[in-house]
């Protein structure tokens, strides 16, 4: 049976030839538009002598399913989407704009949501039931049982500072074939300028921030390898080194305890190795780091 995957992320693609493009398609659909690739409390964002305006993130739920009319499940999905909105200071939700700082938080919160909205909006949820119909037609006329329907999952986690929201997602899809297929994706989005971030630009220099994370991967990697008994290039793709350098364009996100860049299976080595996760500290950010990356990310002057 011919595995069909990530039909609502690839939208845009009439076909997909293999997992790797998969991957490299979901991440291309989930990535905001106008940007680079990337339980939550109040983030303080615009503060007057008359006013002062929260930040709050929230999940929305947007799931379906089908089923064939003798009650036999055939594909499901549920994305859990991440809402920003805007609260005044007694916890009331702002909808339309009275002031100025009113509107620049409004504006802050739309470039945020817009991102998620819209690929909920370009999903093909529909599409992805036909090929759960076929699946299911096909399989009955020659035989065989009908065990685990379709299902498509989103979910995130997410961390913030004062300015800076960190969204870590997971896409999860099944659709028939081995195995599932997971893609991790990441999204920084900056609460000041209403922008999504590219994470080099956190970097005083962002090329020499871009590298010297490069060779911290590497250096991670390579010790992984060794420690399993393998050599490097056993252990993931002959490219891994290049893939490292493209660092930025993977699942970035960030926490209390510094920056952490995960590659989806696939990405940097088989599905059998799993994703591929690399924990890189403050410490090591800090000397890198511009005035303002360390601003959104909370670190205070020395």
């Amino acid at each position: 049976m011919q595995k069909r995957i990530l039909p609502a992320l690839a939208l845009s693609l009439a076909l997909l030839s293999g997992c790797a493009d998969a991957t490299a398609a979901a991440r291309a659909a989930m990535s905001p538009v106008g940007g680079s690739t990337g339980a939550l409390g109040a983030a303080n964002v615009v503060a007057s002598a008359a006013e002062e305006l929260d930040f709050v993130l929230k999940s929305e739920e947007k799931s379906d399913q089908y089923t064939t009319d003798d009650g036999i499940a055939l594909a499901a999905y549920q994305y859990t989407i991440p809402v920003l909105r805007v609260e005044t200071q007694d916890g009331q939700i702002l909808k339309t704009a009275a002031t100025a700082a009113q509107k620049q938080a409004l504006d802050v919160a739309t470039a945020f949501n817009e991102n998620f909205t819209n690929w909920v909006e370009s999903t093909d949820f529909s599409g992805f039931f036909n090929w759960a119909q076929e699946d299911y037609a096909l399989r009955k006329e020659e035989g065989q049982s009908w065990e685990t329907p379709y299902d498509e999952e989103f979910t995130y986690t997410f961390w913030r500072s004062d300015r800076l929201i960190s969204v870590a997602g997971e896409y999860y899809s099944y659709t028939g074939g081995v195995h599932p297929n997971t893609v991790l994706l990441g999204w920084n989005f900056d609460l000041q300028t209403g922008r999504f971030i590219h994470p080099a630009m956190l970097g005083a220099d962002s090329e020499e921030f871009q590298t010297a994370v490069t060779a911290e991967i590497i250096r991670q990697a390579d010790q992984r390898a060794i420690e399993g008994g393998y050599a490097p290039t056993e252990m993931y793709w002959e490219d891994y080194q290049d893939i490292a350098a493209r660092w930025p364009d993977y699942a970035v996100a960030f926490s209390d305890g510094g920056m952490t860049v995960t590659f989806s299976a696939y990405e940097m080595a088989s599905y059998a190795a799993g994703p591929q996760t690399f924990e890189i500290d403050l410490d090591f950010l800090k000397p890198y780091l511009s005035e303002d990356g360390r601003a959104l990310l909370g670190i205070p002057e020395e």
